[in-house]
Formats: C-alpha cells, sequence, structure tokens
C-alpha cells in the first residue's frame, strides 16, 4: 500500500512539473539583505549578537539554477564573534536536485545535504516571480532554530 501511495504521489508531482511550473529557479539570484533583516527584526526574536551576525551575512551569497543543478557562491567575509570582526570561511559548491512539487507559490525540491548524509527538501516561497524566501529554521539540535528568513532576488 505504502509503494502505490508513493508511486502515484510521484507521478502526479512529476506529471505536475513536466507540465511546467509557474514559477522557476532558472538563472541567478542574490541574497537580499534589506529584506532578509526587515522580516527577520520584525518577526524573529534575535538576540543582539545573533543580529549583528545576519546583518553581516545576509546579502552576500548567489544560487545559480540550471534545470538540474544548483551553483552556490558564498565569498569569504568577516562577520562580527562577540564583538570582534572575524573570519566567516566562503564556500562554492555545485549539487543536482530533483524538483517534488511546485505552484504559483512554491517550489519544493531535494538535494544532498549541505552537511552530513542523505538528502534534505527545501522550500522556496514567492513572494513574486523575481523574489523568494526560504526559511532558515533548523532541525539539527546543536543549532538554534531562530525563524528566520532569507530573500533573494533574481539577478537579471
Amino acid at each position: 500500500m505504502k509503494v502505490a501511495l508513493a508511486l502515484v504521489l510521484t507521478v502526479v508531482f512529476s506529471a505536475n512539473y513536466a507540465q511546467g511550473c509557474e514559477r522557476d529557479l532558472l538563472g541567478t539570484w542574490k541574497s537580499d539583505n534589506v529584506a532578509s533583516m526587515s522580516f527577520n527584526r520584525a518577526n524573529a526574536k534575535l538576540q543582539p549578537k545573533t543580529d549583528a551576525f545576519l546583518a553581516a551575512l545576509l546579502g552576500h551569497m548567489t544560487l545559480t539554477f540550471t534545470r538540474n543543478e544548483l551553483h552556490e557562491v558564498m565569498p569569504d567575509i568577516e562577520v562580527p564573534v562577540s564583538g570582534h570582526p572575524g573570519p566567516f570561511a566562503g564556500s562554492d559548491k555545485r549539487k543536482s536536485y530533483n524538483v517534488l512539487f511546485c505552484d504559483a507559490s512554491m517550489i519544493v525540491w531535494s538535494a544532498k545535504r549541505s552537511f552530513g548524509e542523505g538528502e534534505e527538501a527545501t522550500t522556496f516561497n514567492f513572494v513574486d516571480a523575481d523574489t523568494f524566501w526560504i526559511y532558515t529554521g533548523s532541525t539539527e539540535p546543536k543549532l538554534p532554530d531562530l525563524h528566520a528568513r532569507e530573500y533573494f532576488r533574481r539577478v537579471r
């Protein structure tokens, strides 16, 4: 029964994507510091040191999507650590992904976990055709769940 349900869901979601999503991730997107911090300051409970860290961190990452691959680039930057500037090591990585679901307001895909083994799903919530946000919360026991968002804008 479980196998049949999984097969039906896979066919339905695959057919939905094959027919074309109303939104797409194709192209390059840049993290939007102003929109992200505006939302986070109004809605997340941030300690001053966390606010300062996020304000320095957000706004640098770029995501470039092709039909089946993500190229994620985060440059080396400085961020405040205990009130003092410190290095934050950037990254440049590529990973393949699979779209699981899409509609007018979101795209959900799975890809290899950035940290650890296995795959994880990410939901891209669209504000409009050129703006989306992702939830930056965590299910990892060692990481705090800030209930924050990071907004991205498509680069034209």
